[in-house]
């Protein structure tokens, strides 16, 4: 709710109804970067499953650049899977659509 003193000097009260704001996203133009980690008892299954957010991206933005980056443990390997988008908008539909991959 909102209060604004207008020109006969009284206050006048807004109320913004639906609005939604989540506290702290900011958007750059250069975030365009999105690395997720994926764990398997061996590389083949680390890379299947990265397989499946690569070709989303690339389905949707034939433009995305990708790389890996493995790291070996003894119980697993991590597979650091990094698209790189052209803007922060093909980032931000990539990351809304994560949950139907």
């Amino acid at each position: 709710m909102s209060k604004v003193k207008n020109n006969t000097g009284e206050t006048d009260v807004y109320e913004t109804c639906g609005t939604i704001v989540e506290v702290g996203t900011i958007i750059s133009e250069d975030d365009t970067v999105l690395t997720l980690p994926f764990e398997g008892v061996d590389l083949a299954s680390a890379e299947a499953l990265a397989k499946k957010y690569v070709d989303a991206a690339r389905q949707r933005f034939a433009t995305v650049k990708v790389k890996y980056k493995e790291s070996t443990t003894q119980k697993a390997v991590t597979l650091n899977l990094t698209l790189i988008f052209e803007c922060a908008a093909e980032k931000i539909i990539f990351e809304m659509a994560l949950s139907t991959i």
